[in-house]
């Protein structure tokens, strides 16, 4: 049966989560494509109920399933050409304590970031390079945004993710886990990454894309790194930037 009216309670249930507020109220976001569905089930996370595009030939198991006419099926949709999939996850949930890692582990601590392909690509880094999880804090972008959720290419339900912490107190969790803060920021008494000590747990700080970091948080980091740039820009994007402290990590990891 073909879902063709706007008032189904399942084409509004699933309306209704491209809004902040209701995934939060619900416990539940959107996902968007065959490669992410399948990714993020096989990762463990569990599907509410899935919907297809009328026409659609992709057959997945899991959940509930169900066929939405085309026009509502792109109302829902996030991008411009859908893949005729998407589904309902619950949000996964973690706490500090999930961070724990070994002697020489690391996580990336983004305070204040505003754009969702940063995050999203951060978190896709971050689970590449082997990081234990990260930390956002509560004036991060929304994790479960769906260019967030696209950028981490389900990345999203490999690593523990810790949000909407107070900075301060987000850093003292991480201090108590063993982690040393190490904030990417040009500031007086920063040292080359390269030549920098990276041993033991590092919790990697990564500022705002206008602000950096702020003043508070950089008050309670261990230590501050710059990135060398040897050409004319005055700074990296910083995704980009987390990605290059993260690979230098595991770099001096390796040796």
């Amino acid at each position: 049966m073909v879902i063709t009216s706007r008032e189904n309670k399942i084409y509004k249930s699933l309306k209704a989560l491209k809004d902040k507020k209701q995934r939060e109220s619900e416990g539940l976001f959107l996902i968007e494509g065959l490669r992410g569905v399948r990714d993020a089930a096989e990762n463990g996370m569990k599907p509410r109920l899935i919907a297809l595009c009328e026409g659609s030939d992709i057959s997945l198991g899991g959940a509930k399933t169900y066929v939405l006419a085309k026009r509502l099926f792109n109302e829902i949709a996030d991008t411009t050409t859908p893949q005729g999939v998407i589904a309902a996850f619950e949000m996964p949930r973690f706490g500090f304590d999930d961070l724990r890692g070994s002697e020489n582990a690391f996580v990336v601590f983004c305070e204040n970031l505003r754009d969702p392909g940063n995050l999203g690509t951060i978190i896709r880094t971050a689970d590449a390079a082997g990081a234990v999880g990260a930390a956002l804090s509560k004036g991060c972008c929304d994790l479960f945004n769906p260019k967030t959720v696209r950028s981490t290419v389900a990345s999203i339900g490999n690593l523990p993710i810790v949000r909407g912490s107070d900075a301060a107190y987000a850093a003292a969790r991480l201090k108590e886990l063993g982690y040393r803060l190490v904030a990417g920021a040009l500031t007086p008494g920063a040292q080359s990454l390269y030549e920098a000590d990276l041993g033991g747990r590092v919790a990697f700080v990564v500022g705002s894309e206008a602000d950096g970091i702020s003043p508070e948080l950089l008050a309670l980091c261990d230590a501050a790194v710059t990135i060398p740039m040897a050409g004319r820009a005055e700074s990296l994007n910083a995704a980009v930037a987390a990605a290059v402290m993260m690979y230098e990590k595991v770099r001096k990891n390796a040796n």
